[in-house]
């Protein structure tokens, strides 16, 4: 099983982006997704 990392520790660089986009598109290719948004904001959660 892959695992999938997008980190970075500057806030504002379009991680949660680049996250939820990569997972919808592995989504969109059959692929089994579990996105863990451990960022304290929680973008990706909402």
């Amino acid at each position: 099983m892959p695992v999938i990392a997008v980190l970075n520790p500057k806030g504002g660089s379009g991680k949660t982006t680049v996250a939820i986009n990569l997972a919808h598109a592995l989504a969109l290719d059959g692929d089994k997704v579990l996105l863990v948004d451990s960022d304290l904001q929680g973008s990706a959660r909402d």
